[in-house]
Parts: C-alpha cells; structure tokens; sequence
C-alpha cells in the first residue's frame, strides 16, 4: 500500500475529506484509538478500509491476544513486530492446528544442497533458523553451523564454529543473555582416550551462543566481520563415557550417572549441585540417568532407573526435584514428586519447549490465569514394553497452585503421570527401534534406528504420535520426491510445524513446512 500525500488544511479543503486520501500511517493512529470491535467493523466500509485495518500493527497486535491456538516462537517482543509479521504469525498458528487435526495430510516440501555432510541438525524454536553438526569433505574437520532457512534467495549458513570431532548431540534455544537476545547452542561430544588402559572416555559439553542482532547483520551481504560471532558461555569436561544435558533460562543441566546432577549460570558461571539418595525398590546400586528436563516452575525432572537386559524389566523413577541455590551443594536429596514403571526400554526423550509464546508482552492477570502461566504440557515418550508394541507417553499438565499465598498466581504441574500408549499400525509392527521427537503438544515418530548409522533404511513415512487421539498410531506419507530417501538426521519444530531432514546419499536438505 503505497502512502498518499498529505492533505491541505480543513480551512482549504471544500466538503468532507475522503479516508482514501488520508496518509496510511495516520490510518493507523486512528484505529489505535479505537475499540476493537468498532475497528473490525470499519473494515466493512470499503476494500481500502478492510486492507488498511488487516494490516495496522495495533489492531493486529489486539487480535493475537485473542488466539487460542499456539503460536509460533517470535524471538522479537510482540510490540515490535510490524502488521505482516504478527498476520504471519496468526495464520502459521491456524493452519498448522487444523493440519494438526487431519494428521497432517498437507504438506510443502522444498530443499536445498548444504553443501556439507550433516549428521546432526536441530531447529531453533519458531523454525526459522537450523543449526547443525557437519563434517568438511575431508572428513577431517567437523564443525557448528547456523542456516537460515528465510534467506532470500535460498537458504545460507550464515556462521560456524569448530568442534575438533564429531559430537555426539546438539541442543539449541533461544535465550536472553545479559540483556541480548540470541541463539544458543550445547553440544556433547566424546574426548580422546587418555588412558588406553582404561579405556574410558571423557565427555565435553560446550555453549555457544549468537546474538540476534548479529545474526541479522550476518544476513547483510554487504556485512564484514573479522572475529567469531560465537560467544562461548560454557565448557565443561568430565572423566565419563555420558552425559545428559538440559538447556533454558540462562542455566545449563548436565546430569552423570548414577546421581549427580549440575547446574552452571550461563551469565556469571555460578554453579550448584545436587547428589540424588539411593533409589528406591531398586536391587541396582548405581542406577542410570536417562534423561533430564529443565522445567519452567523452578524444578528439574530426571528419567533414571535400572539398566538391565532388554528381556526384562526393569524399575525406573520419573522425579521432579528442587534445583539447588547457586553456590550450594545439595546431597542425599529425595524428590518432592515421584512415580515408578516398570520398563525394558531406555530411550527417552522429553519434549523441550520451556515456556509456551505470549499472545502479547504484557499480558493481563486474567490473561496469564487463562494461559496456565504460559506453562507447557510435558511430554514423555518411550517405546512400549511387551506384550505391546508401540509407543508409550507419560505426560504431565500445568495447574494453578492453590496453596500458595502470594498476589500472584503461580502455576506448576499435577502429579501423577498421565499415561497414553499407542500402537503401531500392522505395516510398522517389524520395526526394531523408533526415533520419538516429543512435543509439549505435538510428538512425532521415526521408525529407523538412531541417526547417523550407516545402515539407517529407508525411510518412507512417519508416524503422529497424538496422546489425545486413539491408540492407534497413525502413519503419514512423505512426499513423493522424497519418499525412498535415506534419512541421516530428523529435526522437529513444533511450534512453527517444520520438519528437517537430510538424506544420505545426495547431501540433500529437505524441509517439510506443514503448516499450510
């Protein structure tokens, strides 16, 4: 819409004057003083009023606020995002809850040749920015990269960052870090053998982190910089063969088994530490730590249990437990909620997302008691135990505290576990292992092995993991093009609906957008 000139003065002016000669920033202003409901009407006077209002900022601002559906990760506040972003927003959210409810039967597929052998990708929350492990064509060097899958003409790398050998896993969040917003990033990876006879591993864990304003500037062609545009907020090394890491709000998790777990502040590096109490009902005197999830009330949740043969089972403990003040140590600490399965599986995998998008920046009290406090469902998902054969899911859901006493409400999650277990469909009964991306909301399953193995079949479908459906587990085609690809690594964002993978044979990238 292109701005039209100013109007003269009223007193030179004869007769009322028009709304189409009017400049579209004052359009604008005017519909900021207006009641939402009178604006929505105001769009029925022409097509020139209906475009104005459909994309003034305020009025759009006004109707997210009114969005039931979950939105899409805006790393920018609310208030700064103009007309056609938050428009974009709204209509990435409704498509994508109503493809949501049709088993995603649509789909826009594109791709792109990165260039580079990926073996690891993860998806930054709102699905535009990947980040991913690669090796040079040598084979010798391996390496962090940040694409931007939005660039125009194509998606870019914008930076790297070496990594000396290949990791192991990769993590990535946004996060606010001291007053700037950006991306950072945790790998895990495998340290050279110091004794061979040991033959014990060490294991480094490292957080990078970028700006969001240097990432923009990265997307300037005409931009030059000399130095890295990675800070590094954390190093860390350990004389063990694992780790697992849990990432959010400026503090990183790193849990060894068989029960220590450690927190580093990512602004200042203050640290603390918590040493589990013997597990209960467990014959195992050293337990393994599964996974770990950071949670958004204060607490950490921990998957450990006994490690046994896979033609058993075995006893684990899904805990929630306090995280210790900085500086402190915490020891033969017992959790606050509990509950005990039995299972001979041991691939877990909890959904990341921390805190859900506010539908504005400062959202009323009555806004945030609607919302849950911007608290996610948890989600846990685990391959059945025999007799069954599928998929089970241990999900944990936001409710207000009603004992607390303070002026602001505050929310936490309801124990115990609610459990969903889903069956594969017959064609997916042979299936030795499945890859389960969980989501607070929406979970997706692989069924190949673990990415990166050289013998990864494939891969032609995936499955809709939905706890609220039946316990079917449907299954969804992948697009022709690239249906009889063999798939390397598989990303999931929830929030903006993208999948990412990448094949084995042609070095190609593909991403599904199913929001459509």
């Amino acid at each position: 819409m292109k701005p039209t000139k100013s109007v003269q003065s009223s007193k030179c002016v004869d007769g009322p004057v028009r709304l189409d000669t009017l400049l579209t920033e004052l359009m604008f202003e005017i519909l900021e003083h207006m009641e939402l409901a009178d604006a929505l009407r105001f769009r029925l006077v022409s097509r020139y009023c209906a475009e104005v209002v459909l994309l003034a900022p305020s009025i759009l601002r006004r109707l997210l606020r009114h969005v039931k559906a979950p939105l899409p990760y805006s790393p920018k506040p609310i208030q700064t995002l103009s007309g056609k972003e938050v428009l974009s927003l709204c209509r990435r959210a409704f498509a994508l809850e109503a493809n949501w409810k049709r088993k995603l039967d649509r789909v826009k597929a594109s791709g792109f040749l990165p260039l580079h052998r990926l073996y690891h990708v993860a998806l930054a929350p709102g699905g535009r920015y990947l980040v991913a492990a690669y090796r040079s064509r040598s084979g010798e060097e391996h390496f962090i990269g940040l694409f931007d899958l939005e660039h125009q003409p194509g998606p870019a790398m914008l930076a790297s960052c070496p990594t000396h050998s290949p990791v192991e896993s990769i993590t990535v969040t946004w996060m606010k870090n001291k007053d700037r917003q950006g991306i950072a990033v945790n790998w895990v990876r495998d340290l050279p053998l110091e004794k061979q006879a040991t033959q014990i591993r060490g294991t480094e864990t490292v957080v990078i982190f970028i700006s969001l304003k240097t990432i923009e500037s990265l997307s300037d062609p005409n931009y030059t910089h000399k130095d890295s545009p990675w800070e590094v907020l954390c190093n860390r090394q350990w004389k063990v063969s694992k780790v697992c890491v849990s990432m959010a709000n400026n503090v990183l998790a790193v849990g060894i088994s068989p029960n220590t777990l450690s927190f580093y502040n990512l602004e200042d590096g203050r640290k603390s530490s918590l040493k589990l109490a013997h597990l209960p009902h467990s014959a195992m005197p050293d337990p393994m730590i599964f996974a770990i999830k950071l949670m958004c009330d204060g607490t950490i949740l921990i998957i450990r249990g006994e490690a046994g043969h896979s033609s058993q089972l075995n006893l684990h403990a899904l805990e929630a437990y306090e995280i210790p003040d900085w500086g402190s140590s915490v020891t033969d600490a017992n959790p606050f909620n509990c509950n005990y399965i039995h299972s001979n599986q041991n691939n877990y995998t909890i959904s990341q997302m921390y805190r859900r998008q506010k539908t504005c920046d400062k959202p009323t009290s009555e806004e945030f008691i609607e919302a849950t406090g911007y608290i996610p469902p948890v989600t846990i998902s685990v391959e059945s135990s025999p007799p069954h054969k599928g998929i089970t899911q241990y999900r944990l859901f936001p409710v207000r505290d009603s004992t607390s006493t303070d002026a602001e409400p505050k929310f936490g999650y309801s124990w115990p576990v609610t459990v969903w277990t889903g069956h594969y469909a017959e064609h997916d009964k042979h299936r030795t292992r499945t890859l389960s991306l969980s989501g607070a909301d929406r979970s997706l399953g692989f069924p190949f092995t673990t990415p990166g193995r050289g013998m990864t079949p494939v891969l032609g479908e995936f499955m809709v993991l939905d706890s609220y459906g039946e316990e079917s587990i449907p299954s969804v085609a992948l697009p022709v093009n690239i249906e009889n690809e063999v798939i390397q690594c598989v990303a999931w964002d929830e929030s903006s609906g993208k999948i990412v993978l990448c094949t084995a044979r042609d070095l190609k990238v593909w991403v599904l957008d199913f929001a459509v």
